[in-house]
């Protein structure tokens, strides 16, 4: 085989090998941010049903809203050479996307901040994102049954 064969079959291997870093690193980014908002939303659905509102927040995987199933998810859009992340909160018809950037900064409503600055302790921003979702679920909710609307 020729150098210059070589060189093109080992560029294409550099290439997959940053793609495949970049999946997994994203992956466990994701991940953690979701298990995060989760709790930030558990804490919200908290208070609402201290207000009486009927809810159900016993633990971050177990939330629901008048009945209707809350789900918060990690999304990863992998096709090769690009590697993208988000977090999805949805109820009924309501939803919210936290976006994990090229950066590994996070955009939840406000300024983007570090991930980095996340591990340490939840922003304002990321908890304000969070009471927002909760508000236009409960309010979707209420409004539809739980039922998404056509538009």
């Amino acid at each position: 085989m020729v150098e210059a064969s070589k060189k093109i079959l080992a560029d294409t291997v550099k290439e997959w090998a940053k793609f495949t870093a970049d999946r997994e690193k994203f992956t466990a980014i994701a991940h953690d941010v979701a298990e995060l908002a989760r709790k930030c939303v558990q804490e919200s659905i908290a208070f609402l049903k201290t207000q009486n509102i009927e809810a159900e927040c016993d633990s971050p995987e177990s939330l629901a809203v008048l009945h209707v199933a809350v789900h918060v998810e990690p999304v990863i859009e992998a096709n090769f050479p690009n590697v993208k992340a988000s977090v999805m909160m949805k109820c009924g018809g309501a939803s919210r996307a936290i976006v994990i950037n090229a950066n590994s900064t996070i955009s939840a409503g406000g300024n983007p901040f570090a991930y980095e600055l996340l591990k340490k302790g939840i922003p304002p921003a990321f908890e304000t994102n969070a009471a927002d979702f909760v508000r236009d679920a409960f309010l979707n909710v209420a409004r539809t049954g739980g039922k998404e609307q056509a538009m």
